[in-house]
């Protein structure tokens, strides 16, 4: 049986405003980044209430796992791009998984 080869990388974890999927997920690309996965949440912050009971008033959450350059690209483009005019938050992750040659 052969061992399983573990490795090192970043979790990227990004809640923003329904509204810029399309343009998050293209940064997430122009990072370097490799893929991402996203999902509806909901919530509150000092936004107030994020119910999505309005078209595209909800909030989603990008998951990206990849290489630690292209983590740090990621934040400062986002970070950059909308934190002034729409609510988001970052956090990112020391991971550990199989298959990293993948991220």
């Amino acid at each position: 049986m052969k061992a399983t080869q573990v490795g090192s990388f970043k979790c990227v974890i990004l809640v923003c405003e329904e509204a810029l999927e399309q343009l998050v997920g293209e940064d997430i690309i122009a990072a370097g980044a490799k893929g991402y996965t996203v999902s509806s949440v909901r919530g509150r912050g000092n936004r107030g209430v994020r119910d999505a009971q309005w078209n595209l008033s909800g909030n989603i959450r990008f998951e990206i796992l990849c290489q630690e350059a292209a983590a740090w690209r990621l934040v400062e483009r986002i970070e950059s791009k909308y934190s002034l005019h729409y609510g988001l938050v970052i956090f990112v992750q020391d991971v550990q998984g199989t298959r990293a040659d993948k991220y």
